[in-house]
């Protein structure tokens, strides 16, 4: 009987520390390394195409102590050391099967060749030789960014002239007469429309200055050419315009997803420079 209860206590400090053991916090430590998969496509000729993808696959994810849910992108090269460098994006930011847009790719070749608008038409006649390394990160952790610890490359890519222009919004309203949003207006509105400037491409920052005759300023904005009810953005949700006093030279104001409409029934008439930050959804209206 002494030996039994001997053995039962000796269990139960087993179990408990067990027990303690199965509780412990995963504790976070910097990875170590992880490898690229050799690319299927690594000595096919390989021809950019706008819409098409490609993938670049993890061999193995990085350490970091527990399952961790990493960010991957790509950086590429024409060079293996790196010493010029452009960054891809996963179109899964996640997934450690990366996938990038062609587009991409042809984008981040010109840019390492020099290649600008003033060589508008740039014809490649061969392939390119690309290197392509992997990055992995956890979002809100200092320090725990890591590359891959091999390089892989597509031996034969061959590229077509893709340089960054400015992106664009169009003006829909008065003053250009509510002709309305659709393939069939394309040419009314290419006077309408506000550019992002040649410096900030990307930034969704759009600009535009715009003669507005007195009494009519009520428009809203449209990031495609396509209907009525896709792709607007003013004031409200609802069809209905919001009517505010452009007092002084200058108006700030929100703008959100939907087709109100924004309306200066006091606009004593002029030209109107308008900034329309769609990356933080604001607008500012300046009479000149």
């Amino acid at each position: 009987m002494k030996k039994l209860s001997i053995f039962l206590a000796s269990l139960a400090v087993l179990v408990g520390f067990t027990s303690c053991e199965d509780k412990k916090e995963p504790t976070y430590q910097n990875p170590t390394s992880f490898e690229l998969n050799t690319p299927e496509l690594q000595d096919q000729y390989y021809q950019l195409t706008e819409g098409n993808t490609f993938e670049i696959v993890c061999k193995s994810q990085p350490n970091y102590g527990y399952s961790a849910v990493c960010n991957y992108y790509a950086e590429v090269s024409l060079s293996d050391d790196f010493s010029e460098c452009s960054s891809l994006t996963n179109t899964n930011a996640t997934s450690s099967r990366m996938t990038f847009k062609d587009e991409d790719l042809a984008l981040a070749i010109c840019s390492l060749m020099g290649i600008t608008k003033d060589d508008e038409g740039y014809v490649f006649t061969s392939p390119v030789k690309v290197y392509f390394r992997g990055v992995a990160y956890l979002d809100g952790v200092d320090g725990s960014e890591i590359t891959s610890s091999n390089v892989v490359t597509l031996n034969q890519v061959m590229p077509y002239y893709a340089v960054p222009s400015p992106g664009y919004i169009w003006l829909v309203g008065q003053p250009e007469g509510w002709a309305g949003p659709g393939a069939a207006n394309i040419a009314h509105y290419e006077p309408w429309r506000l550019f992002e400037n040649d410096d900030e491409i990307g930034s969704k920052v759009y600009h535009g200055s715009f003669t507005i005759n007195a009494g009519e300023a009520m428009f809203r904005y449209y990031t495609s050419m396509t209907a009525w009810d896709t792709d607007s953005y003013g004031t409200q949700e609802d069809d209905n315009p919001i009517e505010y006093d452009f007092t002084g030279n200058t108006f700030n104001g929100a703008l959100v997803k939907g087709k109100g409409s924004f309306s200066f029934p006091n606009w004593g008439g002029g030209d109107m420079q308008q900034t329309v930050d769609m990356a933080n959804m604001e607008v500012t209206f300046v009479a000149l």
